[in-house]
């Protein structure tokens, strides 16, 4: 599976440019980090329906994972999704983070993020989710045979992203994708090390803190 990891500026949205430059790579996969549509984590704004999301991914022959707020009847969801071929999943990010007032916009998803692709079961989890092990524990009891985590973490705390990605690696040797942000969007800068470790822990490769990049990984 030739997998291209997207690492961006928090603020910026044209994920549709991104994608462009991306398929000029023929993946087969191409991922986003957390929020890719919008970059914000602590107040509400404008959001594109998940209907026009999927309208516009549709438009690509590969693969695609995609961070999004999704609007139902129920609320707001920090939303993960894969879509390939017209077929869509989704998974609704678990554990919020209070401190960036996550949790006052939006509602917790309840359901471990697990995607029946062609190339296997994939699992999910969305940044904060990624201090809670015994989540990466089920969704590798329950078949996934790589991990992709899409964040928008704090550069201040870029060591302890990396130290986590290699543990949830290690811990359940299994492969794992971190997919960061970059920038500064008036409110946090963003660290990247966008990274891939394999199931033994070892850095695969990694992006830089502060870099928009594309890295291109085997997976």
């Amino acid at each position: 599976m030739k997998c291209l990891l997207v690492q961006k500026d928090i603020t910026n949205t044209d994920y549709v440019t991104l994608l462009r430059q991306a398929a000029e790579q023929e993946p087969d996969i191409v991922c986003f980090g957390e929020l890719s549509t919008t970059g914000c984590l602590y107040r509400v704004q404008p959001v594109e329906s998940l209907e026009h999301v999927l309208h516009t991914v549709s438009e690509f022959p590969f693969a695609v994972m995609l961070g999004c707020p999704v609007r139902t009847d129920t609320g707001m969801y920090n939303v993960y999704l894969f879509h390939h071929r017209g077929s869509c999943q989704l998974y609704r990010k678990i554990h919020l983070f209070e401190p960036m007032n996550e949790t006052t916009v939006y509602q917790p998803g309840t359901t471990p993020g697990l995607f029946e692709t062609t190339w296997g079961t994939l699992g999910v989890a969305i940044c904060y989710d990624i201090r809670f092990p015994e989540l990466f524990t089920e969704l590798v009891q329950q078949g996934a045979t790589r991990i992709f985590i899409p964040a928008a973490f704090p550069r201040v705390r870029i060591d302890d992203w990396k130290r986590l990605l290699v543990e949830r690696a290690r811990e359940n040797h299994v492969t794992v994708a971190g997919i960061n942000a970059v920038g500064n969007d008036g409110v946090n800068e963003f660290g990247g090390c966008t990274m891939v470790v394999d199931a033994d822990g070892n850095i695969l490769t990694m992006a830089n803190e502060t870099d928009e990049t594309m890295l291109v990984v085997e997976l």
